[in-house]
């Protein structure tokens, strides 16, 4: 099966995949100043093709974007080149950037953190973001909820694109012993007068959200709100929704 990354960075923002990041970072910064934040120099981690990154760019942020996955980084660049920008792109793991020489008033992770595939894993996440983050200083992400994952498994085969030239479709499997919801794609594009098949799988693993914020809080974090992609309050226990931003400050 092909790589999820190598697979999907030439054709992730045409099927939709980057509209999280594009629609909810505006609106992120617009209520991160309005609840005091200042500065200018801002991590975007796990960046896929950029599209937060150039939005901040483009805002006269200085932004730093940051993936393991050299497809997405290569798609990026191509996006948005870095002549002239206060953009640069670096390929890194998230779990070690404790020897990263630079240092941020802010740090972005969309739509990366289900992929860890352990609580252990995501607290390396932590620390090293910890490293990079000026003290008192931001640091916002999202996550799937169990309740978001275990709505993927509900619609189990999906069309997600379709135009003349490409089409893609999904089919999610959600274990609930394991806590994971693995999506599979598969696209055929037009090459002349054939067509050619990929397919590749993502994993996404649930995290409890209560312990999201124990590991916070364990890595030098104190959690300020946790709210929905519509930005209205989260609450532990209470309020039901597929996806929560987490809003932190280093210590």
């Amino acid at each position: 099966m092909t790589n999820y990354y190598s697979l999907l960075a030439p054709i992730y923002e045409r099927i939709g995949l980057a509209e999280f990041a594009a629609e909810i970072t505006p609106r992120i910064i617009q209520y991160a100043q309005q609840n005091d934040w200042t500065g200018r120099s801002i991590a975007d981690l796990g960046c896929g093709t950029g599209a937060a990154s150039r939005w901040l760019t483009n805002h006269g942020y200085v932004t730093t974007a940051i993936d393991h996955s050299e497809e997405m980084l290569a798609t990026a660049r191509r996006l948005q080149p870095t002549s002239g920008l206060s953009l640069s792109y670096e390929k890194r793991d998230l779990r070690e950037l404790a020897n990263y020489h630079g240092s941020f008033d802010l740090v972005l992770a969309l739509d990366v953190l289900n992929e860890c595939s352990s609580l252990r894993e995501l607290e390396a996440v932590f620390q090293s973001v910890a490293g990079i983050l000026e003290p008192h200083k931001l640091f916002v992400f999202d996550v799937h909820t169990i309740q978001g994952l275990t709505k993927h498994g509900d619609h189990p085969e999906r069309l997600i694109f379709e135009d003349p030239s490409l089409m893609v479709m999904t089919r999610a499997d959600y274990d609930y012993d394991r806590q994971i919801c693995a999506i599979s794609y598969l696209a055929f594009h037009r090459d002349g007068e054939f067509w050619r098949r990929f397919d590749c799988e993502r994993v996404l693993r649930g995290y409890p959200i209560q312990a999201l914020a124990t590991l916070l809080q364990r890595t030098g974090f104190t959690v300020n709100t946790m709210m929905t992609p519509e930005l209205s309050s989260y609450e532990l226990g209470r309020t039901q929704s597929d996806r929560v931003l987490v809003f932190a400050n280093k210590n």
